[in-house]
């Protein structure tokens, strides 16, 4: 539930019906009143905070969508502003996202003296900033798609690393082919940047395991990397102190290593080559941590407990 919009999700028509009348005895009970004209019962596709949910996929809604394709290019920093924090909604949907809507960015305001100031600023696009408003549009008029993650089919990670920053993918396998459900790409500090080889590539899997554990913790599945080293870290008998820090939090998980080709890892090389997140320091010291909030990413899904809180709460340490 979030505020006064309640989903009910069940495997079954039996079970919908019976989690319908537990649901609506509790609401009784607490003297909570319903409004028939609002509620939609035995739905396969609802609308839900902005996005339309139908059969283990997920889409912005088109009604928001069909708002934002017809904003008009903006005049003032407000309207500009607006624009993107509304666009930002659906960033998960819309691969690098940041990069994409950067020449953007200056127009959102940092503080609230700063917004009030530049509200009503006139402003003319200049060129790389109309480019742009017109492709985070044009991104928004395709059949934006994400798949929900399900226990049924097995998990894929996917990382690489480059001058530049890390990148990874998170998939699921399925007989039509591999189906994305999270990116993560972050650029590399620069005590980070004169890592060797190898440490830069671990450090891409330490960070798709922190990103994902919602998802990899008490699992089986499979890690590719295009760095052959990799593929015997857990045999190696010398390594340095960052790696064998890193060895240990690997062996936290289940899964086997695969060797790619560089060719066949082509997502994870082009996120590190153009990685949207800044750079934090190497997290040697990192603990695990589940955090509830208002965003709208699937991270929980499946997961034993379904708690969306109004503000975000503090992270626990696990």
């Amino acid at each position: 539930a979030y505020i006064d919009d309640v989903i009910i999700y069940s495997k079954t028509f039996e079970e919908h019906l019976s989690h319908l009348k537990e649901i609506c005895q509790l609401l009784k009970d607490t003297r909570f009143r319903l409004n028939p004209e609002k509620c939609e019962i035995a739905r396969t596709r609802t609308e839900y905070l902005g996005h339309q949910i139908t059969n283990g996929e997920i889409r912005p809604s088109p009604h928001n969508v069909n708002g934002l394709l017809h904003t008009q290019v903006p005049q003032t920093a407000d309207e500009a502003c607006k624009f993107v924090k509304a666009a930002e909604y659906y960033r998960k949907f819309i691969p690098n996202f940041s990069q994409i809507a950067e020449p953007l960015r200056k127009f959102v305001p940092t503080t609230r003296t700063q917004q009030k100031k530049e509200q009503k600023t006139k402003i003319t696009l200049a060129a790389d900033e109309i480019k742009a408003f017109e492709e985070l549009k044009r991104f928004l008029t395709t059949d934006l798609v994400l798949r929900l993650p399900n226990n049924r089919s097995p998990f894929k990670v996917q990382t690489d690393a480059s001058d530049e920053g890390i990148g990874a993918v998170l998939l699921q396998i399925y007989p039509e082919g591999d189906r994305p459900i999270a990116y993560l790409s972050k650029k590399f500090t620069q005590a980070q940047r004169k890592w060797s080889p190898m440490e830069q590539e671990c450090y891409a899997f330490i960070c798709a395991l922190d990103k994902c554990h919602n998802y990899l913790s008490g699992i089986k599945f499979t890690w590719e990397t295009d760095h052959k080293a990799l593929t015997q870290l857990n045999q190696k008998a010398q390594i340095n102190k960052r790696c064998e820090r890193w060895r240990l939090k690997i062996l936290e998980y289940d899964f086997k290593v695969k060797h790619i080709p560089g060719l066949t890892n082509s997502m994870p090389d082009y996120l590190s080559r153009s990685p949207v997140e800044d750079a934090t320091e190497d997290p040697d010291e990192t603990f695990f941590t589940a955090s509830q909030s208002t965003q709208t990413d699937h991270e929980l899904y499946n997961r034993c407990y379904h708690v969306v809180s109004a503000v975000q709460t503090r992270s626990a340490k696990l």
